[in-house]
């Protein structure tokens, strides 16, 4: 048995995710977080390795003869063309590389910070030019909606990859801890990424150990999970497994939720992988996520939901070295997404507002089947071109009715019920093919660009949009940076994205967004890193918003009377981003960033902001580590307020055919999104310690999100005060629907 680590040969740290052969036999594995390897059936006689990882020299080392433990340190050396990072606005996550100077943060940066689920989509909720709220995971890119990122694991494209979707998607389907890597592009993204026009937030995961095997338990009060490392074949396979069951019921209880809400959810992935020659490496993964969800409503006579969502990828990969110079990458996926949705209204006390009553039935799925291939050619040392196509078949079906009945007035002022109907029923589908090309070229040692052109043509809106990019870097020493981009980003309505939940038949023409980004990015020293960044978006095409102008958040959105459609003629988002990180191996680290930034769209001639614009953000972030003892962290952020659309009362006296007298409550909305809700400010600590143990190790965490119990507000409540006599209305704002208060968690991972 051979055994060993691999040493950056500058500071001596680990360097994990290096590529470890065996000479003359050619077996090979790769280090893991900690740097090491092991070749546990190495035959007798002399050995070499050969050492190669991203931004070192490739190292040849003799084996000494006794077996002992083999140190290997490597020199760091200049980064590949195809790994310098160009892209303005790209953010690594996890397992990081030295390409990513200040913009990168390592798994225990991520482990320390302040997140409610462990989340990988949580993770990013404080970078420069994200917007979220508190219940719901997804990202708004730079004034976007969450359907303009582009999300991708190993890959391969994740459709709605949310949990909890009754409750705007509260977490993520894929278990952090079984990630290495993320990525996050928030300004213009090279062609290889498409059909999306905001942002890419790109997973891969993790590199299971070398040898032996790893497993992981996890539990706090939003889920239990286990994940599973381990190797075979001498370390040429590897396979990862995890799995996480959600008590997310068990949260709502404690935050003293009122409706009675039970929301369950479970996930599974597993990957294996096997390197069936020195050059080419297989791989299979699978990826399922399910929901159940349950509400019902103990205030009203009789209002119940019940929903399952279920989430299914499968996906097959070949990547390969064709020579010295060429790789190529090929992926076979498969999926499927279903949802079926069944929920009744009974409402006694209201009919204006909330209906009298109301019952749906959504039942709709949505399977596709794909392949994509990838080149990449190194023509010189100067000279990177870049190459690939993509061709998926994608179905779905859509069965959906409901029926809501309202209080009204007909034409003569008379009381009467209002029935509101919707029905859907389609089998859509579509063929996407897509095509890039681009070229990566580097003009002496300081100057970096690329330019790419990219095709997309979709069967079922009949779009065939080309695109062209540009991106460019200049490192103007060895402590600054520029980077820029331009480009034209196309976005086709999915087959999956029809809202036939509002009577929505029809499928939208592409967006098309045209954007530029600048930015340059300087070390200080000591660890600090500066960045200044602005962007600026133009959208023509929008596809058409639904929304409920009061912002409450409940399962059945679609049926209440606030339920409105935007359909806005032209879009735009622009902004300043200044953010310093302090990254380094002291135990002190911190980060604070400063946003300016707008968001609109134009609705019926006017430009009103978007629903989460934020004018001006901060955020801090601080972390402290003790060795590997304890971690104390806090995160800080303030937004000006969110956008509001007002509402307006009036009471309308009227009586029935039998001279009823009745008092009615009209509501109307003002300009769109022309008020704001108060600032938000919000305070959580992690506070993480850590057991070392003969077979692993634990950590016991508590995590308090909202710590000082700031009253943060996503709408207003109204009380309604008529006089004795029943004609006069005064309308007085109540503090606000809330979000979440004060939210202790406390938690334990144990790897062994």
């Amino acid at each position: 048995m051979i055994t060993g680590a691999v040493l950056d040969g500058l500071n001596g740290r680990p360097i994990p995710s290096a590529d470890v052969q065996l000479l003359p036999s050619g077996a090979r594995t790769v280090t893991d977080e900690r740097g090491r390897f092991t070749f546990r059936s190495a035959t007798a006689g002399p050995h070499r390795l050969r050492v190669t990882a991203l931004g070192y020299r490739e190292a040849l080392v003799d084996v000494p003869p006794s077996g002992a433990f083999v140190r290997v340190a490597l020199d760091q050396a200049p980064i590949p063309l195809r790994e310098i990072v160009i892209a303005p606005g790209q953010i690594g996550v996890l397992e990081v590389t030295p390409a990513a100077m200040g913009n990168a943060l390592s798994r225990a940066d991520i482990e320390a910070i302040p997140q409610f689920g462990d989340d990988a989509f949580r993770t990013l909720q404080r970078v420069p030019g994200v917007a979220s709220e508190d219940i719901s995971t997804k990202l708004h890119v730079r004034g976007s909606s969450e359907r303009d990122v582009l999300v991708r694991l190993d890959g391969v494209e994740l459709f709605e990859p949310y949990h909890l979707k009754d409750q705007d998607g509260a977490l993520g389907i894929v278990d952090v801890q079984v990630l290495g890597g993320i990525d996050l592009i928030t300004g213009g993204f090279p062609a290889e990424y498409g059909d999306r026009m905001a942002g890419v937030f790109d997973m891969t995961t993790r590199q299971p150990p070398a040898g032996g095997m790893r497993n992981t338990v996890g539990m706090s009060l939003s889920s239990l999970s286990y994940g599973s490392q381990g190797s075979f074949a001498d370390g040429r396979g590897q396979w990862l497994a995890s799995v996480r069951r959600g008590f997310l019921d068990i949260v709502l209880d404690i935050t003293g939720t009122d409706d009675d809400l039970s929301p369950r959810f479970w996930d599974a992935l597993g990957r294996a992988q096997y390197l069936v020659t020195p050059n080419h490496l297989l791989s299979f993964n699978l990826l399922h996520a399910g929901d159940d969800g349950r509400w019902s409503d103990p205030d009203d006579t009789g209002s119940s939901v019940r929903s399952n969502w279920s989430n299914g990828y499968a996906w097959l990969g070949w990547q390969a070295t064709l020579g010295k110079r060429v790789r190529a990458e090929t992926t076979l996926s498969t999926g499927r997404l279903d949802r079926d949705r069944t929920g009744s209204i009974l409402n006694s006390d209201d009919g204006v507002f909330t209906p009298l009553f109301a019952s749906l039935r959504d039942k709709a799925d949505f399977s596709f089947h794909g392949v994509r291939q990838d080149w990449q050619a190194d023509l010189s040392e100067d000279v990177l071109l870049k190459a690939g196509f993509e061709a998926r078949r994608g179905s779905g079906t859509y069965d959906y009715s409901s029926a809501a009945t309202f209080l009204d007035l007909d034409a003569q002022g008379r009381l009467r019920h209002r029935t509101d109907s919707t029905r859907v029923d389609m089998e859509p589908s579509d063929t996407w093919t897509a095509g890039y090309v681009s070229a990566r070229a580097r003009i002496g040692s300081p100057l970096t660009f690329e330019a790419g052109l990219r095709y997309d043509r979709h069967s079922h809106t009949g779009d065939e949009d080309v695109a062209p990019r540009l991106l460019a870097r200049w490192d103007v020493d060895g402590r600054t940076v520029l980077r820029g981009s331009w480009g034209h980003y196309y976005q086709a309505q999915g087959v999956h994205e029809l809202n036939a939940a509002d009577g929505e038949t029809a499928f939208s023409r592409s967006q098309r967004a045209d954007q530029a980004a600048m930015g340059v990015e300087r070390r200080l020293g000591s660890g600090v890193t500066a960045r200044l960044e602005a962007y600026r978006r133009a959208v023509r095409h929008p596809h058409p918003l639904y929304v409920n102008l009061s912002r409450e958040i409940n399962p059945l959105q679609e049926l209440e009377s606030d339920r409105t459609r935007l359909a806005p003629t032209r879009s735009r988002a622009r902004g300043i981003e200044l953010t310093f990180n302090k990254q380094d191996e002291s135990a002190f680290t911190w980060a604070a960033s400063h946003i300016l930034s707008k968001s609109e769209d134009e609705v019926d001639g006017r430009w009103a902001p978007r629903t989460l614009d934020q004018r001006h953000t901060l955020n801090l972030m601080a972390a402290w580590r003790s060795g590997s003892a304890w971690q104390i962290s806090g995160l800080w952020q303030y937004h000006t307020g969110w956008p509001i659309t007002a509402q307006n009362f009036d009471v309308v006296v009227t009586q029935d055919a039998g001279g009823q007298r009745y008092s009615i409550v009209r509501r109307e909305f003002g300009p769109l999104n022309a008020d704001n809700l108060p600032a938000y400010q919000r305070l959580d600590l992690r506070v993480t310690r850590g057991f070392d143990m003969k077979r692993g190790r634990l950590e016991v965490f508590l995590d308090v999100f909202n710590v000082l119990d700031r009253v943060n507000t996503r709408g207003f409540a109204y009380n309604l005060e008529l006089s004795p006599d029943g004609t006069t209305l005064r309308a007085v704002r109540a503090e606000g629907e809330e979000m979440l208060p004060i939210l202790p968690t406390l938690g334990f991972r144990m790897t062994f």
